[in-house]
């Protein structure tokens, strides 16, 4: 369609979404891979207020560390 040189094109992209109504509050997300080590996650979140943050789970967190440690790209955390 473009006439490009690959038989795939890669097109970067954002939309935008409005209302008139307020937004419901929404969890965190993860935005990158989730880094692990011995006994620690580190999860890349976008948080509700838009911005962008890390959070160390680690073993003593218990139940937290355990849904960090299965957390992968685009969930949602409470």
């Amino acid at each position: 369609a473009k006439d490009a040189d690959v038989p795939w094109e890669d097109e970067k992209f954002i939309y935008l979404a409005a209302s008139r109504l307020p937004a419901p509050a929404r969890a965190s997300r993860v935005i990158a891979p989730p880094k692990g080590g011995s006994g620690k996650v580190v999860l890349k979140l976008c948080q509700p207020n838009g911005h962008a943050g890390e959070r160390l789970s680690s073993k003593r967190d218990g139940d937290v560390f355990k849904v960090a440690r299965r957390a992968d790209w685009g969930d949602t955390l409470g």
